[in-house]
């Protein structure tokens, strides 16, 4: 009896193409899409954007720059000195670096400014760390010619033969200098509020995951509608199609408001967010995050056949545009093409967006590219997911 029962299970599940895939072919492939992900985070392929200047003409700092360019995990771009700053707070870099002296001459502040976001520490550190590389093993000399000029400074000018010396030092300078370069380096927060950053940060991250969890939970209840002919009966009324599809919609986007707002009321009352002081951008913003969230949701719900096709095909989704839009690892510390890929997901939009109200203090005007992109993912899927209810009603 045991045997027939695995037997008529074993046919069932042979002949559902569906849990076939959602079985055997989904978790190969998100434990690769983790794997690149969590593989990223650890520094090795991930790739940092630096906004860089460079304020003193001088040998030294055109090399310096240049070998930082050349870096593997670097994206350098060199602006001008006074939008540094603003590239790192606004979010378009993740680390700036300012060379405001010459590295290799005796200067009476560091030579080098590292400007970061403490919401994105990690790359300031990233980028000390390529800075020691670089000054220790690619221009080791830099470091000698500046230990050269600060003695200089407190014993007086070489001599002809000590300068030879020198000259002699620094062309074996890889072999003598190890390490290198922190007292080259001044680092400088750049941040517009004094609330903890990484709190701030993860207050849009969760919020944009529970959102896709709760919508689809939500959105499940079309399959079990049609199952009971209550979806059919909603349907073949005057306008019922749309009316289905947005009532379902308008619902979604509502729970998700609510689960934003008690989701940032606590973390405002726990670790001081400051939510209520920019309600009213927060607001939009849980708005249009909801209502992309409904966007996934719906769709998902309207192809799936079974409950269980919508909960497994759900789950997958929701765990892949979260770990590609930056839910569980910030999106800068992933491969690149895992960043781009992000930009096609409607979290990292919303944690964007969260970010810039939280955290920058953005205005809605500045804001508008990731309420857009929300939006969009938002109208998409709610078209999609009339389409595929009116397929299903003219297959019925």
């Amino acid at each position: 009896m045991i045997l027939a029962i695995m037997r008529a299970q074993a046919l069932t599940t042979a002949r559902d193409r569906g849990a076939l895939i959602m079985t055997f072919v989904l978790p190969p492939l998100l434990f690769l899409l983790f794997a690149s992900i969590f593989s990223g985070a650890g520094g090795d392929t991930a790739r940092v954007t630096v906004a860089a200047a460079r304020a003193v003409d001088a040998p030294a700092a055109d090399a310096l720059i240049a070998a930082l360019a050349a870096a593997p995990d670097l994206d350098v771009s060199v602006i001008p000195e006074d939008e540094v700053a603003k590239r790192v707070a606004d979010g378009a870099a993740d680390v700036g670096l300012i060379v405001r002296g010459d590295p290799a001459a005796a200067t009476e502040r560091p030579p080098l400014v590292v400007l970061s976001d403490p919401g994105r520490a990690v790359a300031g550190s990233l980028l000390l760390a390529r800075l020691n590389e670089v000054l220790g093993h690619e221009l080791p000399g830099i470091a000698m010619r500046r230990v050269a000029a600060q003695i200089q400074v407190l014993v007086g000018a070489f001599t002809p033969e000590q300068k030879d010396r020198l000259e002699q030092s620094v062309a074996k300078a890889r072999e003598l200098v190890e390490g290198g370069g922190a007292d080259l380096v001044e680092r400088r927060p750049v941040a517009r509020l004094k609330d903890a950053p990484t709190i701030t940060y993860y207050a849009g991250a969760i919020a944009m995951l529970f959102l896709l969890f709760t919508a689809v939970l939500g959105a499940a209840s079309l399959v079990d509608e049609r199952r009971s002919g209550v979806f059919d009966r909603v349907v073949m009324a005057k306008g019922g199609l749309l009316a289905l599809v947005t009532g379902k919609m308008a619902f979604l986007v509502l729970q998700g408001l609510a689960l934003s707002a008690v989701l940032l009321a606590v973390a405002q009352i726990a670790y001081g967010v400051p939510a209520l002081a920019h309600g009213a951008t927060l607001a939009v913003v849980s708005l249009a995050a909801a209502a992309a969230a409904a966007g996934i949701a719906l769709p998902i719900a309207a192809a799936a056949q079974t409950r269980h096709q919508a909960q497994t095909l759900s789950t997958f989704a929701v765990l892949l545009v979260s770990a590609v839009g930056g839910s569980m690892v910030p999106r800068f510390l992933m491969p690149h093409w895992l960043q781009q890929a992000g930009a096609l997901t409607p979290t990292a939009w919303g944690i964007e967006a969260f970010q810039g109200a939280l955290w920058r203090g953005d205005s809605l005007a500045a804001l508008l590219p990731s309420l857009a992109a929300l939006l969009i993912f938002a109208v998409a899927g709610w078209v999609l997911a009339v389409a595929l209810v009116h397929r299903s009603v003219r297959l019925g």
